[in-house]
C-alpha cells in the first residue's frame, strides 16, 4: 500500500499547521491566473475576489466563493483553482495528519487578463493599475505570476526589462509589493525570471516531510538569466502537493495532486504571507533575504538556492534579522554590439547577440549548426530552436545522431520537438528508447509520437514523478523487445 504523503506545511519547514484563522490574516495576494468555481472555495466567502480585463480594457470584479462550478470547461481555470486551495483550502485529515491551506486566512484577488492572447500586456498593465488603486482597501502585499514569461520566446533571449509582464508589474515592484514566480518547469527553456521576482525552483521530496530523502529534481531549470543574474532564489516541492479533491475531469477522490512550479510558487507565496501577518514589521526586502539565506541547501548541487525552511526563517527573524549585504545585486551585463559580443567569453552575452540576429534574421542556418557544437547548452537550445525540424533527410539522421549525443536534456528537448514535425511510423525503435529520459520535453514528444499510431502502437502514460519515468516507459521498452526479436 502507497504511504500517504506528508502535508504540504511540514515538507516547508513549518513546526505545526498554519492557524486557520490567522496564517495570512488581512495579507492581500493578487494571484495572476483563471480561476473556475468549486465547491472547494466557498468557505473564502468575500476574501476571495476575481478581477477580470476584458479585451476593450472593461474590468469587472466579482465574488466567487458561492458561483456554481462550470459545466464542460474541460480544466480550464483548474491551474487557478489548485494555486488558491494551496493557500487557503479548508483543514482535512489523511491517515491522521492534518493538511491545510498555507495562509488560509489571506485575502485573495485572482487577476484574469487573458493571458497568453495578443494584447495581454496591455490588459495587464489595465488589470493591475486597477488593483493598485484598492492596494489599501486589501493591503496588497504579494502578487504570484506563474505564467510571467507571457508570450515571449521562451529560448530566444533578450533582457527581462523588455517583458510585458515585468513592464506591467514595475510600479507593484516599485511600491514595495513582493513579486513571487516560477522558475521555469524544464530545462528546455533558455528564460529565467527578473532578478526583482522572487524566483521559485523545485526539488524532489517524493511528497515526505523528511530531508534525508530530498534530491534534486533532474529536469529543474537554473542558471543565468538573460541580464546576468542567477535564478532561482529558493526551492520548494514540486511533486505530490497534495490538495482536496478539485479535477473536473476524472471521479472524485479523497485529494488531488498539484505539480511543477507553478505548485511551488504557490506554496512559497503562502510562506510569505504566513510571515507578513505574524510579524508585521518585515517588508519585502526583509522577508526575501530571511528565505534566501536562512533555508537548507541541496549539498552537492550546482544550483545553491536553499530550499525553504520555515522553522529556520522564523527563528532568524525572532533573533532580530539584520541585511548584511543589501548590494547584493550584481550589474546587469551590458548591451553590446551582437557582432562583438557573439564572440564574448559570457555565454549569456553571447546568447543575448545571437538571439538578436535570429530575431533579426541575420544568421545563416549553416552557422546555426556550426553553433550545434557550442559548449553552452544555452546558445545550443537556441540553435537547435531556430533550426526547427529537418529540412531533408540528411539532417533528420544529423538531428538523431545529436540527440544520441547530447549530454544536456534541455537541448535533448528541443532536437526530440524538430523531430517530431515530421514524424515516420518505421521510427518507433528510435522514438521508444526515449521514454526514459528525465528530460519532459523529451517524454512527451516520444508521447505524442505514439498518439499518432494508437492502433499499431504501445502509448506511454506521462508522470511527473522522477521516481515513475522508469516504470512508466518499462511496457514501452518490453513491446520493442519482443517486436525486434
Amino acid at each position: 500500500m502507497t504511504k500517504s504523503k506528508d502535508p504540504n506545511w511540514a515538507r516547508l519547514g513549518f513546526s505545526e499547521p498554519p492557524d486557520f484563522h490567522e496564517a495570512g490574516k488581512d495579507i492581500g495576494i493578487v494571484i495572476i491566473d483563471k480561476i473556475t468555481p468549486h465547491p472547494t472555495i466557498r468557505h473564502l466567502g468575500n476574501r476571495i475576489q476575481v478581477v477580470t480585463v476584458h479585451d476593450d480594457y472593461s474590468i469587472t470584479c466579482r465574488d466567487i466563493a458561492n458561483e456554481a462550478p462550470e459545466q464542460n470547461h474541460d480544466g480550464d481555470g483548474e491551474h487557478g483553482l489548485m494555486t488558491v486551495l494551496a493557500l487557503s483550502h479548508l483543514p482535512f485529515v489523511v491517515d491522521g495528519q492534518i493538511h491545510t491551506g498555507i495562509s488560509p486566512a489571506a485575502q485573495l484577488i485572482v487577476l484574469d487578463h487573458g493571458a497568453f492572447k495578443t494584447g495581454e500586456g496591455k490588459r495587464l498593465s489595465a488589470g493591475i493599475s486597477w488593483i493598485m488603486q484598492k492596494r489599501q482597501e486589501w493591503n496588497i502585499r504579494i502578487i504570484l505570476s506563474t505564467g510571467w514569461h507571457a508570450l515571449d520566446h521562451l529560448i530566444l533571449l533578450r533582457s527581462t526589462n523588455e517583458n510585458s509582464t515585468v513592464q506591467a508589474l514595475a510600479s507593484a515592484v516599485q511600491a514595495g509589493i513582493l513579486v513571487v514566480c516560477s522558475n521555469g518547469n524544464t530545462r528546455t527553456i533558455n528564460m529565467l525570471p527578473p532578478y526583482e521576482y522572487l524566483a521559485v525552483g523545485g526539488y524532489h521530496d517524493r511528497g515526505f516531510a523528511d530531508r534525508q530523502k530530498h534530491s534534486v529534481f533532474p529536469d529543474e531549470p537554473y542558471g543565468r538569466n538573460a541580464d546576468g543574474h542567477f535564478r532561482p532564489d529558493v526551492l520548494a516541492p514540486r511533486v505530490y502537493l497534495t490538495l482536496p479533491f478539485c479535477e473536473s475531469h476524472e471521479e472524485g477522490g479523497e485529494v488531488s495532486y498539484y505539480w511543477g512550479t507553478s505548485g511551488t510558487a504557490a506554496l512559497v507565496t503562502g510562506v510569505a504571507a504566513y510571515l507578513l501577518s505574524k510579524y508585521p514589521s518585515l517588508d519585502a526586502n526583509m522577508l526575501r533575504y530571511a528565505l534566501t539565506n536562512y533555508g537548507d541547501p541541496i549539498h552537492g548541487y550546482e544550483n545553491p538556492a536553499p530550499r525553504i525552511n520555515v522553522h529556520k526563517v522564523e527563528s532568524a527573524i525572532e533573533a532580530g534579522l539584520t541585511i548584511h549585504d543589501p548590494g547584493k545585486k550584481l550589474p546587469s551585463l551590458n548591451a553590446k554590439d551582437p557582432s562583438v559580443a557573439l564572440h564574448s567569453q559570457d555565454e549569456m552575452e553571447k546568447a543575448v547577440a545571437l538571439s538578436k540576429l535570429v530575431r533579426n534574421q541575420l544568421c545563416s542556418r549553416e552557422l546555426l549548426w556550426e553553433y550545434l557544437n557550442d559548449h553552452s547548452p544555452v546558445i545550443r537550445k537556441i540553435a537547435v530552436s531556430t533550426l526547427e525540424k529537418p529540412l531533408n533527410e540528411q539532417e533528420r539522421e544529423a538531428f538523431w545522431e545529436r540527440l544520441k549525443k547530447e549530454s544536456e536534456g534541455g537541448v535533448r528537448g528541443l532536437l526530440a520537438s524538430g523531430l517530431l514535425q515530421d514524424i515516420r511510423e518505421n521510427e518507433a525503435s528510435k522514438w521508444i528508447p526515449w521514454s526514459r529520459d528525465i528530460n519532459w520535453s523529451v517524454r512527451w514528444c516520444v508521447s505524442e509520437y505514439l498518439a499518432k499510431f494508437p492502433e499499431s502502437h504501445p502509448q506511454l502514460e506521462m508522470t511527473h514523478d522522477p521516481d515513475s519515468i522508469i516504470s512508466k516507459a518499462a511496457p514501452l521498452i518490453q513491446w520493442l523487445k519482443e517486436r525486434q526479436s
